[in-house]
């Protein structure tokens, strides 16, 4: 899933930051031309020389002087300038007008959408909600609100309807879980025609192109997955769900770094990882041994799990931040939005990495406010001198502390994508027969009891 899944890098590094020491004097030191060997021209020294120097040396003497007088003077007019600064800076803190927090975006046009989306995302039963309306109007609203819900609608029940016409064609049990997934995973992966139904259906690609939505944030939707029959890896997986919503499944999204897929649960107890940007099926072991999940993650249950309706929503509560993110900015709707994700779930990921974001950004205006300069050691331990700044400072640092702690570490886009092309190694193409094929021996063996049961019936 590529929602957020970057974090930002500060500009900064404000964990060198000490506290302010006393000023020490500068010290100058002229080495001036080192001559190493004897010089075999040398002349006895002028007592003279010796006691009051020479003119020479009288006016390196003078010059070196006027230096330090110069430098001495530049150093006490930064120093009248700083301390105006502070001065200036507490007299605003002390009549209240000295503000750090983030610049509202809420003037801008658009924002009321997602506003609108939050205020009724509040209002929803966490365990007992519809994934294709909540996803939906998080798309919408970063359209504002120019899709058309009815023509959404109308795609999804004639999808759903196209699946389970093939179901019975095929004489699919309706009623089985295993069978259901089986035939979600076979129109992502295969072209399919259904009786009844004259447009054929071709299998959905994975859009290599912008995946990680930086340029255009659409291409992480459904809606555009549905119009151009491409998407990746937060797109293939939240449309899946919205069918298997519409068809009775029981499916689970699952993350893993960078990335989400699709997991669910057979009449028999085994699990299976279905991989919808090559349309595979994944053992665990791989997906371990993908070289970025830290143990620390496996034991904080944020790779690897099911995720409950309340983990869902709190995804999408993340999805919908990013949205606002990539269109607008960071302001105090996204810590709103941000922290009510982390609320429904402390532990996700996704959440974490965007509060870290948030922090980061605000820690940037603070810094910009104050006139610090990141990249000078003694100018950066001015924010010491301003309490409020300071924790702004200690929250990124915390932040950054929970997301490390969780066992998250940073995938790099060329490791996600050579991880992708692992996916068509023999050895994935070979676990994907095996799992394929118990999937489909076990649905043939529950069409098989279901058949016979209904000829019982008739009798």
């Amino acid at each position: 899933m590529k929602t957020l899944l970057f974090l930002l890098i500060p500009i900064f590094t404000f964990s060198q930051v000490k506290l302010p020491t006393a000023p020490q004097p500068t010290q100058f030191q002229h080495y001036g031309n080192q001559n190493f060997g004897t010089p075999t021209n040398m002349q006895p020294p002028n007592p003279m020389n010796i006691i009051n120097g020479t003119d020479e040396q009288k006016r390196i003497q003078q010059q070196n002087q006027q230096i330090i007088q110069e430098v001495e003077r530049n150093q006490q007019q930064r120093l009248e300038a700083q301390n105006q600064l502070r001065k200036d800076i507490n007299e605003l803190n002390s009549n209240n007008l000295m503000n750090f927090d983030l610049p509202s975006l809420s003037n801008k046009v658009g924002t009321e959408c997602y506003r609108q989306v939050f205020d009724e995302m509040l209002t929803l039963n966490i365990e007992n909600y519809t994934i294709k309306d909540v996803n939906f109007k998080i798309e919408n609203a970063y359209f504002e609100n120019k899709l058309q819900k009815e023509e959404f609608d109308k795609t999804i029940k004639q999808i759903a309807e196209f699946i389970l016409a093939k179901m019975k064609e095929l004489n699919f049990d309706t009623e089985s879980n295993s069978a259901k997934n089986f035939m979600l995973f076979k129109y992502f992966t295969e072209t399919t025609q259904a009786t009844g139904f004259k447009e054929k259906h071709f299998p959905i690609k994975y859009d290599f192109e912008d995946y990680w939505g930086l340029i255009n944030w659409s291409k992480m939707f459904v809606t555009k997955l549905l119009k151009t029959n491409t998407g990746q890896c937060h797109s293939m997986p939240l449309l899946y769900l919205t069918l298997a919503e519409q068809i009775g499944a029981v499916a689970y999204l699952s993350q893993s770094p960078n990335h989400s897929y699709i997991k669910f649960q057979d009449e028999k107890g085994k699990w299976y990882n279905l991989e919808l940007t090559n349309g595979m099926f994944t053992v665990s072991s791989f997906i371990l041994n993908i070289g970025f999940i830290r143990s620390e993650a496996i034991q904080n249950n944020i790779y690897m799990q099911n995720m409950t309706k309340k983990e869902l929503l709190s995804q999408f509560f993340t999805d919908l931040a990013s949205g606002y993110i990539h269109k607008f900015g960071y302001d105090e709707f996204v810590e709103k939005v941000t922290n009510k994700a982390l609320e429904l779930n402390p532990k996700s990921i996704t959440a974490n990495m965007n509060k870290a974001n948030l922090n980061t950004e605000h820690l940037k205006y603070a810094v910009k406010l104050l006139g610090i300069d990141p990249t000078n050691q003694q100018s950066r331990e001015e924010i010491l001198n301003f309490p409020e700044a300071a924790e702004i400072l200690r929250n990124m640092h915390e932040q950054y502390a929970v997301i490390d702690d969780l066992g998250f570490q940073q995938m790099p886009a060329e490791a996600y994508e050579k991880w992708l092309g692992s996916l068509q190694t023999t050895k994935n193409k070979q676990d994907n027969e095996k799992e394929k094929e118990a999937l489909q021996r076990l649905t043939k063996v529950l069409n098989e009891g279901k058949r016979k049961i209904d000829l019982k019936n008739k009798q």
